[in-house]
């Protein structure tokens, strides 16, 4: 049985939400029922994965503690005129943790490695020719290093394989769907 340690700024932490308020949270959602019929143990290891990896992001703001095992709670980042401190964790992080975590419990192959993820090219790759007779497959990559059509290459995996996280935390992650591009000046 795993332990769910939510220990705000603790360096054993493991989730940034307890089983309590992750029910409460949930209770809010439209798959509330569904949420409760799954055992504490259930959720548990669904939390713990979700948090491990929204741990992959790269968040606005400083931690708070240089011991602190999680990214959370942090001070300095700014979303939709919240200001976070060390005090807590925004509700929008939160939040994503149970719905993420409530993803893992019915769809786990959905996560990245889970091995349930369509086909054997990785994120960014693309077939860029084909050919019949002969059979022959070209690959190719986007890359983010010079300008492409690809505008979302570069997101951590836990994004590519949801895209709409990008619509709950907003601004609190850094860089998320940013296109590069270079700027060519003429002198």
């Amino acid at each position: 049985m795993a332990t769910l340690d939510a220990t705000l700024s603790g360096s054993q932490s493991n989730s940034y939400v307890t089983l309590e308020n992750a029910n409460g949270i949930a209770a809010n959602q439209t798959f509330a029922d569904e949420w409760d019929a799954k055992s504490d143990d259930e959720k548990t290891v669904a939390l713990i994965t979700a948090t491990r990896w929204m741990e992959t992001l790269s968040y606005a703001g400083d931690r708070c503690k240089s011991s602190q095992r999680l990214s959370w709670p942090r001070s300095g980042a700014e979303c939709d005129g919240v200001t976070s401190d060390c005090n807590g964790i925004p509700y929008a992080i939160q939040e994503t943790e149970v719905i993420l975590a409530y993803q893992y419990m019915k769809y786990p192959n959905s996560f990245p490695d889970a091995g349930g993820g369509g086909g054997s090219a990785p994120v960014g790759t693309f077939i860029k020719r084909q050919k019949l007779d002969v059979l022959e497959i070209e690959y190719d990559q986007f890359n983010n290093a010079v300008a492409s059509s690809c505008d979302t290459c570069g997101d951590p995996a836990i994004i590519s394989a949801f895209p709409w996280l990008k619509d709950l935390l907003k601004c609190w992650v850094k860089g998320i769907g940013t296109q590069q591009m270079i700027r060519l000046y003429r002198n």
